[in-house]
């Protein structure tokens, strides 16, 4: 890519936008997933009724939207998608962990989903990644 249209991106930046899209699509999945177990008693008595179920199955899905929403802004070097993108791995991360304690069946999804968060979150903050945000060539400083 010339440098007309802004700097190169990173090989990071695409893997994470990457993980982002795939990190979404977890999070949808499994919040389509769980929906449908709000009729069973003993994963509503898990969750604390068959509300919090549904509640947890929306927020899911609609995490995993915001996340396929922001990749598309990392891959434009965004740097508020950065932010966002942090932001929302640390809540699907969150969200990965207490689905996965709270409902053991939904394991399949919810540590790929985890594993994924982390490594989005760690390659986001590499020093090529903050060149780029920044809107920096590769070989300017960043400060």
């Amino acid at each position: 890519m010339s440098e007309q249209f802004g700097p190169r991106r990173p090989l990071g930046v695409t893997i994470v936008a990457a993980l982002a899209f795939i990190s979404g699509a977890f999070d949808i999945i499994g919040g389509l997933l769980l929906l449908p177990l709000q009729g069973d008693a003993a994963v509503a008595d898990r969750f604390g009724g068959a509300a919090m179920v549904v509640t947890m199955a929306v927020i899911s899905t609609l995490v995993g939207i915001l996340t396929l929403v922001v990749a598309f802004g990392l891959l434009g070097g965004n740097p508020v998608a950065r932010i966002a993108a942090t932001i929302l791995q640390a809540l699907s991360l969150a969200m990965s962990i207490w689905v996965g304690i709270t409902q053991p069946t939904t394991l399949a999804t919810e540590i790929p989903s985890a594993l994924l968060a982390v490594a989005i979150v760690i390659l986001l903050w590499t020093s090529d990644a903050t060149r780029y945000f920044r809107g920096l060539a590769p070989d300017e400083p960043t400060s």
